[in-house]
């Protein structure tokens, strides 16, 4: 278990994007806290990782918020915070590519964690214009 949530935080962290090898462990430390919490599949995790956005229940998108708020990315109100989003993934990208991306991806859904859902989604379905 603890395997499949290391992997679908890491991707969930920075979806496409490189991290060092301290941002991995805590990706690994917040996928662990937020899968207690959230009470999410690891199977889920893993699917949401995957790109498979299909299905995707209600704690799987918790899960995203979850991850994404530890890592500093979103407020508790599922606000994003793009000034922290641009700082952490601009460390190996192209800046000016990590705002556009931001810029396209910040989208508001019914709820936070739907808001959560809907950013890494984003982030993910782009990721081939940011690598």
């Amino acid at each position: 278990m603890k395997t499949f949530v290391a992997i679908a935080v890491i991707a969930l962290a920075a979806g496409a994007w490189s991290l060092t090898i301290e941002q991995q462990k805590k990706a690994e430390a917040y996928g662990a806290e937020c899968v207690k919490s959230t009470g999410v599949a690891p199977e889920s995790a893993v699917k949401l990782r995957k790109g498979d956005f299909s299905g995707t229940d209600d704690k799987t998108k918790c899960f995203a918020k979850c991850v994404l708020e530890k890592a500093g990315f979103m407020n508790a109100a599922g606000d994003v915070q793009e000034k922290t989003v641009v700082e952490k993934l601009s460390i190996d990208h192209d800046k000016s590519k990590v705002e556009a991306t931001l810029k396209k991806c910040n989208q508001k859904g019914a709820n936070p964690c739907d808001t959560a859902f809907k950013v890494y989604e984003c982030f993910y379905n782009t990721k081939a214009g940011l690598v």
